[in-house]
């Protein structure tokens, strides 16, 4: 987590100063936003991320809630989120954020997840690149990617055979060298982060209670899936003692605050449900029992809707939930969904346009209500739906793929080998790209078809750099 970034950030600053100039400063807003692009790219390409309305916005709410009381940064934040268990997040170069499903699953209030965030966006905001400088042979942005990549997931993770497998080149083994944790920097983020915390009007007690719970898990799971600083680093105590002074000297209405986490425990449900196993997730709910609320109801029809031994009993999981939180556009979506995977088109019509009655921009609904327009033939409506959520979620292969495949039906056939070039792309499979590259390449015929072409062989470029095996080989 934050000593992840303070370390990493260290090693940046030092590896970007050519020997010549050791001891000044090089690493300037223009190499970050390079860097933080590439940055993003390699993790989209290698680790699989979540894109749902519900579940994105609220996180990114939550981001935004500690960034309006930071000072001004120079860059905006981007939120992404990684369907991973670590219990972490991480704030890459030029504000790409990444939050691990596992932070959401694993944290028991929102200020828990939120102090996590703060005390990692602590690091951001001091600008910790700029206090560690060394000497080292310069690297260029694109060496450098893999090796910030690699070392970042690998400690946020607490696995190291993914940090390896992501970094790129023998830079790799030298940047080790260079990662000592500062006590220092550490203690800046915690009490920055705090500070953070507070003003944002989050219980002062988040950070602690977070890492109070990283802590019992890594009792609990022999340290797998946890930040590797939590299980080296000998200051922890240290750090969760001097945040309890501190917050005996806050006033007592802010010492008290209360948690507030209807909309965390909404996200949290629906992670649980629609991205963790089914059947772990069918037996998480039922052994809720009788205290279910309508969303833990929720829950547990989603995940019987996964599950293929429990896929019989959803259909009544679904209609108990709908009669307890029919007005809740979450439940109308999710409802319409498996109406419309069990073919009920007159349902699942009917369930989708009221919850996109209620919130016009859900993603989900509006790719779902798209599919079953498609199914019932009418593919021009179906484009200009699939069309808008293919545009604000471009990178998606499921979406592309389902999009491409409905053009085609419409008769757009260069357009439907194009997003299925993209849809392998976003995949990251390589022999798909290429064969749907030759097919979209065949069916180009105007000036306007051959400029989306290099937009794509463009997008190619930058993708393809970060996999494992380069394509065309």
């Amino acid at each position: 987590m934050a000593a992840a970034l303070a370390a990493v950030w260290f090693f940046l600053a030092a590896v970007l100063v050519p020997a010549a100039q050791a001891g000044f400063f090089s690493f300037d807003l223009k190499d970050e936003r390079e860097l933080g692009e590439k940055f993003n790219a390699l993790i989209r390409a290698r680790m699989p991320l979540i894109e749902d309305t519900e579940i994105n916005d609220y996180v990114t709410s939550v981001v935004e809630r500690i960034v309006r009381v930071m000072p001004p940064q120079p860059f905006s934040f981007n939120v992404s989120i990684v369907n991973n268990n670590a219990v972490n997040a991480f704030a890459g170069p030029a504000g790409y954020v990444f939050v691990f499903t596992g932070l959401l699953l694993q944290m028991e209030h929102e200020s828990e997840m939120a102090g996590v965030l703060s005390h990692e966006l602590a690091h951001v905001s001091q600008r910790h690149i700029a206090k560690r400088m060394g000497e080292m042979q310069a690297l260029t942005i694109g060496q450098l990617v893999g090796v910030l990549a690699g070392v970042i997931l690998g400690q946020t993770t607490g696995n190291k055979d993914l940090g390896s497998a992501i970094a790129i080149g023998s830079q790799a083994a030298s940047a080790h060298a260079y990662l000592k944790y500062s006590r220092d920097d550490e203690q800046e983020a915690d009490q920055v982060g705090m500070n953070y915390l507070v003003a944002a009007g989050y219980s002062p007690n988040g950070l602690i209670e977070a890492f109070e719970t990283m802590r019992k898990l890594k009792w609990m799971q022999g340290s797998g899936d946890i930040p590797t600083y939590l299980s080296t680093h000998p200051g922890l105590e240290e750090r969760m003692g001097y945040l309890k002074d501190r917050i005996k000297l806050l006033p007592k209405d802010v010492q008290n605050r209360k948690d507030q986490d209807a909309a965390f425990k909404r996200a949290q449900i629906l992670v649980r449900a629609r991205y963790t196993d089914p059947k772990n997730a069918v037996a998480y709910f039922r052994k809720i029992g009788d205290k279910m609320t309508c969303l833990d109801k929720l829950g547990l029809a989603i995940a019987l809707s996964r599950s293929l031994d429990d896929v019989s009993q959803a259909k009544p999981a679904f209609e108990a939930v709908l009669a307890c939180g029919s007005t809740d556009p979450l439940v109308l979506r999710e409802a319409g969904r498996f109406y419309l995977k069990i073919r009920d088109f007159a349902q699942a019509k009917k369930l989708l346009e009221a919850a996109l009655a209620q919130n016009p921009k859900d993603i989900d609904a509006n790719f779902e209500y798209g599919r079953m327009l498609a199914q019932e033939g009418n593919y021009k409506a179906a484009v200009a739906y699939l069309d808008q959520v293919r545009m604000r979620v471009p990178e998606n292969a499921e979406i592309r793929a389902i999009y491409a495949q409905v053009l085609g039906q419409a008769g757009d056939v260069f357009h439907a080998y194009l997003n299925l070039a993209y849809a392998a792309i976003y995949a990251n499979n390589q022999e798909q790209v290429k064969f749907q590259m030759d097919k979209a390449k065949g069916a180009a015929k105007t000036d306007a078809d051959r400029r989306e072409m290099a937009k794509l062989e463009e997008t190619l470029k930058k993708r393809s750099a970060y996999w494992k095996k380069k394509l065309f080989d």
